[in-house]
């Protein structure tokens, strides 16, 4: 079912051809130059430096890794079937399974709580050479696996568009007859417009645990969620001048873009400790409850961390520094001085909330100090770094008690009225 929603609204404004006029021909300059990447973009994704790959979930997966850790929990021996895409939009990566096992692996630094068996179709001369291997009497079969798959995408759920525009005639044109036709010459008239443009989708995943002696899909060990994303936004002006048989244009536009494949990552990790979590019986649910209060407060951080790396990296240091003493990391004086020890702090960190340990404070440490440790102001998590008493049992067959739940987000949109064109559009995808 696809339903869709119109609404345009349009008002001629008349403004003073002089204001026009010199925004215009400033603007028709020569253009020598493409436009280059805003300066906070490129802080934040800097160039040829490598990034490490984080999203609202990796501090999750560190807290499940503490949790296993704290319960002292037996090691889970998982594999995976292929993480499938099930819709007709192709351009989601192929990729799902590297997704998983790298959020297993996060979610196991500490507490070696999971185990993944590499076991597939593809694997047929890995297990000749493990069989010749002198240490092939080590080989652990799997208990459990895990399959699942993208099951709905719908990338424009809502889209809207606003813009306003104004036109001045400086003169009126003359009308020549040419005899079959007329034309029109002399005339001279000023334009302008300019839009702003965004749009917003969802994604589906469903995931389940089967115990692999019997291949039965293990009662409640399942996942089902789905994520929103604003996946683009844009800004275009547009003007022209017309004098005589002479026009002049100019055209700016901005567009952003975000990959749903981060919102597939994203998901994979949601549903890993989901699964991980009901498997091994710890209290998963402490670790998802803050995740979805992190982009409230993203766009606060990056300003933040914009400002002081532009202005005072002594100070960003200095406040890293007191972060990574009061977790333990670091031991030496708080002056805002790069060394040694705390490039070392920094890497042991990073390793250990899944970061790329390069020692050095980037946008991604920075953004999990300020939201994911018992640190700062306004720490973000329900303080998971505490020790929680459990009271459960550890599961030592087939069955599993399971508890949580799911969640999904959709898109909502609003509509201002006035003197601007404005559309929208609903649509239910597959």
């Amino acid at each position: 079912m696809i339903s869709s929603i119109q609404i345009s609204q349009s008002k001629r404004v008349v403004l003073p051809a002089v204001v026009l006029g010199v925004s215009l021909l400033t603007g028709c300059a020569t253009v020598t130059k493409a436009p280059e990447v805003p300066e906070e973009l490129a802080t934040l994704y800097p160039s040829n430096i490598p990034k490490g790959t984080i999203t609202n979930f990796n501090a999750a997966l560190a807290c499940v890794d503490n949790l296993m850790l704290m319960h002292e929990v037996s090691p889970v021996y998982v594999s995976a079937q292929e993480i499938s895409n099930y819709t007709s939009d192709r351009s989601l990566s192929s990729g799902g399974i590297e997704m998983l096992i790298t959020a297993l692996s996060k979610m196991s630094i500490r507490s070696n709580g999971v185990r993944f068996v590499n076991y597939n179709s593809d694997i047929a001369n890995m297990m000749t050479l493990q069989g010749v291997h002198p240490d092939a009497n080590k080989f652990r079969v799997p208990d459990y696996f895990i399959r699942g798959g993208v099951t709905q995408h719908n990338k424009t759920l809502w889209t809207g568009q606003r813009g306003r525009g104004a036109s001045v005639e400086l003169k009126e044109p003359d009308i020549v007859d040419g005899g079959t036709f007329f034309t029109l010459r002399g005339q001279e008239d000023i334009s302008a417009s300019d839009s702003l443009s965004s749009a917003y989708g969802t994604l589906t995943m469903d995931m389940s645990a089967g115990f692999i002696p019997t291949l039965q899909i293990v009662p409640g060990v399942a996942s089902a969620n789905t994520l929103a994303l604003k996946n683009s936004s844009g800004e275009a002006t547009n003007a022209d001048l017309t004098i005589g048989d002479i026009g002049y244009t100019y055209t700016f536009s901005e567009n952003t873009s975000l990959d749903f494949n981060q919102l597939y990552r994203s998901l994979i990790q949601v549903g890993s400790i989901e699964i991980i979590g009901k498997l091994q019986q710890v209290p998963y649910w402490k670790c998802l409850s803050s995740a979805g209060d992190v982009a409230e407060r993203d766009q606060e951080i990056a300003q933040y961390f914009l400002h002081f790396e532009k202005h005072d990296k002594k100070e960003l240091l200095r406040g890293a520094q007191s972060v990574l003493s009061h977790l333990k990391y670091y031991d030496g004086a708080v002056s805002g001085v790069d060394n040694e020890a705390t490039q070392e702090a920094l890497q042991s960190y990073q390793q250990h909330m899944g970061l790329l340990a390069t020692g050095r404070l980037d946008y991604s440490t920075f953004r999990m100090m300020k939201l994911f440790t018992p640190s700062g102001d306004q720490t973000q998590t329900n303080n998971w770094w505490r020790p929680y008493r459990f009271t459960g049992t550890v599961p030592t067959g087939q069955q599993t008690q399971a508890d949580g739940s799911s969640t999904s987000s959709s898109g909502s949109s609003t509509s201002d009225a006035g003197g601007e064109q404005q559309s929208q559009s609903s649509e239910n995808g597959d």
